[in-house]
Protein backbone atom coordinates (compact mmCIF):
# COMPACT_ATOMS: atom_id res chain seq x y z
CA UNK A 1 0.00 0.00 0.00
CA UNK A 2 2.48 2.32 0.68
CA UNK A 3 4.46 1.99 -2.44
CA UNK A 4 0.89 2.35 -4.39
CA UNK A 5 0.71 5.85 -2.14
CA UNK A 6 4.43 6.84 -3.23
CA UNK A 7 3.80 5.97 -6.91
CA UNK A 8 0.05 8.14 -7.07
CA UNK A 9 2.08 10.98 -5.32
CA UNK A 10 4.86 11.09 -7.89
CA UNK A 11 2.39 10.59 -10.73
CA UNK A 12 0.33 13.34 -9.57
CA UNK A 13 3.07 15.74 -8.82
CA UNK A 14 3.98 14.80 -12.46
CA UNK A 15 0.67 15.54 -13.68
CA UNK A 16 0.70 18.80 -11.51
CA UNK A 17 3.46 20.09 -13.14
CA UNK A 18 2.68 19.31 -16.69
CA UNK A 19 -1.19 21.18 -16.16
CA UNK A 20 1.07 23.91 -14.35
CA UNK A 21 4.11 24.35 -17.31
CA UNK A 22 0.58 24.34 -19.41
CA UNK A 23 -0.78 27.72 -18.05
CA UNK A 24 -4.08 26.18 -16.85
CA UNK A 25 -4.29 27.51 -13.57
CA UNK A 26 -8.05 26.31 -12.87
CA UNK A 27 -8.68 23.78 -9.84
CA UNK A 28 -9.03 21.00 -11.10
CA UNK A 29 -12.26 19.02 -10.25
CA UNK A 30 -14.90 15.83 -11.46
CA UNK A 31 -16.62 18.60 -13.07
CA UNK A 32 -14.29 20.44 -14.87
CA UNK A 33 -12.26 17.44 -15.99
CA UNK A 34 -13.01 17.37 -19.89
CA UNK A 35 -12.30 20.85 -20.28
CA UNK A 36 -8.66 20.47 -18.54
CA UNK A 37 -7.76 17.46 -20.70
CA UNK A 38 -8.92 19.38 -23.86
CA UNK A 39 -6.94 22.38 -22.79
CA UNK A 40 -3.56 20.01 -21.91
CA UNK A 41 -4.76 18.32 -25.26
CA UNK A 42 -4.85 21.72 -27.06
CA UNK A 43 -1.75 23.00 -25.61
CA UNK A 44 0.32 19.78 -26.06
CA UNK A 45 -0.05 18.96 -29.73
CA UNK A 46 -0.53 22.41 -31.00
CA UNK A 47 1.52 24.58 -28.35
CA UNK A 48 4.55 21.98 -28.53
CA UNK A 49 4.59 20.81 -32.22
CA UNK A 50 4.32 24.13 -33.93
CA UNK A 51 7.44 25.02 -34.38
CA UNK A 52 8.55 21.85 -36.05
CA UNK A 53 5.89 21.45 -37.72
CA UNK A 54 6.71 25.23 -39.03
CA UNK A 55 10.03 23.74 -39.86
CA UNK A 56 8.86 20.61 -41.66
CA UNK A 57 6.13 23.02 -43.53
CA UNK A 58 8.72 25.68 -44.92
CA UNK A 59 11.35 23.13 -45.87
CA UNK A 60 8.45 21.21 -48.08
CA UNK A 61 7.89 25.10 -49.44
CA UNK A 62 11.03 25.48 -50.78
CA UNK A 63 11.02 22.52 -52.74
CA UNK A 64 7.52 23.07 -54.04
CA UNK A 65 6.26 19.83 -52.91
CA UNK A 66 3.74 21.67 -50.42
CA UNK A 67 2.38 23.48 -53.36
CA UNK A 68 2.03 19.85 -55.21
CA UNK A 69 0.41 18.47 -52.70
CA UNK A 70 -2.42 20.94 -51.69
CA UNK A 71 -3.17 21.52 -55.89
CA UNK A 72 -2.91 17.56 -56.74
CA UNK A 73 -3.86 15.77 -53.45
CA UNK A 74 -5.02 12.42 -55.02
CA UNK A 75 -1.72 11.89 -57.49
CA UNK A 76 0.31 12.72 -54.51
CA UNK A 77 -1.44 10.21 -52.08
CA UNK A 78 0.16 7.07 -54.35
CA UNK A 79 3.48 7.04 -52.98
CA UNK A 80 3.24 4.10 -50.74
CA UNK A 81 1.35 2.15 -53.19
CA UNK A 82 3.83 2.81 -55.61
CA UNK A 83 6.50 1.28 -53.59
CA UNK A 84 4.54 -1.78 -52.57
CA UNK A 85 4.08 -2.09 -56.54
CA UNK A 86 7.65 -1.87 -57.50
CA UNK A 87 8.58 -4.41 -54.91
CA UNK A 88 5.63 -7.06 -56.33
CA UNK A 89 6.67 -6.06 -59.97
CA UNK A 90 10.53 -7.18 -58.84
CA UNK A 91 8.79 -10.57 -57.48
CA UNK A 92 6.74 -11.34 -60.55
CA UNK A 93 10.52 -11.06 -62.26
CA UNK A 94 11.71 -13.31 -59.57
CA UNK A 95 9.11 -15.61 -60.03
CA UNK A 96 9.10 -15.72 -63.95
CA UNK A 97 12.54 -16.73 -63.74
CA UNK A 98 11.98 -19.79 -61.04
CA UNK A 99 8.92 -20.84 -63.79
CA UNK A 100 11.64 -21.21 -66.21
CA UNK A 101 13.76 -23.80 -64.64
CA UNK A 102 11.43 -25.27 -61.79
CA UNK A 103 8.76 -27.90 -62.78
CA UNK A 104 5.74 -26.13 -60.28
CA UNK A 105 4.49 -24.01 -62.28
CA UNK A 106 5.90 -23.42 -65.87
CA UNK A 107 5.83 -20.56 -68.29
CA UNK A 108 3.85 -22.38 -70.32
CA UNK A 109 1.37 -22.94 -67.04
CA UNK A 110 1.57 -19.30 -66.25
CA UNK A 111 0.78 -18.17 -70.35
CA UNK A 112 -2.23 -20.36 -70.53
CA UNK A 113 -3.52 -18.37 -66.83
CA UNK A 114 -3.10 -15.47 -68.57
CA UNK A 115 -4.09 -15.88 -71.98
CA UNK A 116 -5.88 -19.21 -72.62
CA UNK A 117 -2.74 -20.25 -75.08
CA UNK A 118 -0.54 -22.39 -74.06
CA UNK A 119 1.89 -20.88 -77.27
CA UNK A 120 2.45 -17.20 -78.41
CA UNK A 121 0.42 -16.71 -81.60
CA UNK A 122 2.17 -15.92 -84.77
CA UNK A 123 0.97 -12.69 -84.99
CA UNK A 124 1.05 -12.43 -81.32
CA UNK A 125 -1.52 -11.07 -79.15
CA UNK A 126 -4.47 -8.78 -79.38
CA UNK A 127 -4.95 -7.05 -77.39
CA UNK A 128 -1.21 -7.02 -75.88
CA UNK A 129 -0.52 -8.58 -72.68
CA UNK A 130 -0.68 -5.90 -69.90
CA UNK A 131 -0.15 -6.67 -66.10
CA UNK A 132 -2.24 -5.05 -63.47
CA UNK A 133 -1.82 -4.63 -59.32
CA UNK A 134 -4.80 -5.68 -57.08
CA UNK A 135 -4.67 -4.75 -53.15
CA UNK A 136 -8.05 -6.33 -52.29
CA UNK A 137 -7.05 -10.34 -53.22
CA UNK A 138 -4.30 -12.17 -52.63
CA UNK A 139 -4.66 -14.74 -55.50
CA UNK A 140 -3.73 -13.33 -59.17
CA UNK A 141 -6.75 -13.12 -61.34
CA UNK A 142 -6.67 -12.84 -65.22
CA UNK A 143 -8.79 -11.78 -67.84
CA UNK A 144 -8.47 -13.99 -71.08
CA UNK A 145 -10.20 -12.35 -73.15
CA UNK A 146 -8.89 -8.89 -72.50
CA UNK A 147 -5.20 -10.44 -72.01
CA UNK A 148 -4.88 -8.92 -68.64
CA UNK A 149 -2.90 -10.23 -65.51
CA UNK A 150 -4.09 -8.97 -62.27
CA UNK A 151 -1.31 -9.85 -59.27
CA UNK A 152 -1.49 -9.21 -55.71
CA UNK A 153 0.47 -6.73 -54.08
CA UNK A 154 2.49 -8.78 -51.25
CA UNK A 155 4.98 -7.59 -48.89
CA UNK A 156 6.70 -10.98 -49.14
CA UNK A 157 8.12 -13.52 -52.35
CA UNK A 158 7.34 -16.60 -50.23
CA UNK A 159 3.62 -15.69 -50.19
CA UNK A 160 3.97 -14.10 -53.29
CA UNK A 161 5.09 -17.29 -55.05
CA UNK A 162 2.63 -19.97 -52.90
CA UNK A 163 -0.60 -17.75 -53.69
CA UNK A 164 0.50 -17.75 -57.55
CA UNK A 165 1.24 -21.48 -57.70
CA UNK A 166 -1.73 -22.33 -56.15
CA UNK A 167 -4.11 -20.15 -58.27
CA UNK A 168 -2.12 -21.06 -61.49
CA UNK A 169 -1.80 -25.41 -60.45
CA UNK A 170 -5.73 -24.75 -59.00
CA UNK A 171 -7.28 -22.76 -62.36
CA UNK A 172 -7.83 -25.11 -65.10
CA UNK A 173 -10.02 -22.19 -66.89
CA UNK A 174 -12.37 -22.79 -70.34
CA UNK A 175 -9.43 -24.93 -71.96
CA UNK A 176 -6.70 -23.92 -74.13
CA UNK A 177 -7.13 -22.05 -77.37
Amino acid sequence: IIHFIISSYYAVAQAASLISLAGHNVCITLQNKQETALDLAHWYVLQRTRAPFERFRDGLRSLGVLDALQTYPLQMKWSNAFQDECRTLAFWQDYLQEAEFENDVSLEDILVFCTGCDSIPALGFSPKPSLEFVTNCRFPVANTCENILRIPVHAVYTTFKSDMDFAIRNSPGFGRA
